[in-house]
Parts: structure tokens; C-alpha cells; sequence
């Protein structure tokens, strides 16, 4: 399993428009990934469970990835995460 921080940037949050770039290709992968955020995990897969999170601006969020390609879908993950905040 990999884990990493990330920053929320967003002026707005984690809202529906970046959330549903971050489904879209979380979707991609065959991993099992999660997004961490206070004391809750959700999967990163469904845009509802995101959306349960509430996360706003400048809270810290962990996305996780277990699997055969939890590297790959990691980093990509994280890339598109710094090019949208």
C-alpha cells in the first residue's frame, strides 16, 4: 500500500468538478483506492462518497492505493491533484 498528503488548494474545495476528474481516473486503475480525510476513508472510485467529506480549502487530504498498479494510479493521482489545485 502507498500513501500520500496532499494540500487542497482549491479555491472552492474538493467540489464536484475536481472530484469527478479525480473518479474519472481513479476509475482507471485496477487498485483498490481510498482518500483519507480526518477520521474518515471513502472510496476514491465513487464521487458520492468524496462529496461526504466535505473538504474544503487548505485541509489535508491522504489518498492511498493498494494494488498491482498503486504506484502508477498514485502518482497520477497525485499529479492531476497538483495541477488542479
Amino acid at each position: 500500500m502507498i500513501k500520500k498528503k496532499i494540500l487542497i488548494n482549491l479555491d472552492n474545495g474538493f467540489h464536484i468538478r475536481p472530484a469527478t476528474k479525480f473518479v474519472k481516473l481513479a476509475k482507471k486503475f485496477n487498485s483498490e483506492i481510498k482518500i483519507k480525510f480526518k477520521n474518515k476513508e471513502v472510496d476514491a472510485k465513487s464521487l458520492l462518497q468524496i462529496q461526504t467529506l466535505g473538504i474544503s480549502k487548505n485541509d489535508i487530504i491522504y489518498i492511498k492505493a493498494n494494488g498491482k498498479d498503486e504506484l502508477y494510479a498514485i502518482n497520477k493521482l497525485y499529479k492531476l491533484m497538483n495541477k488542479l489545485n
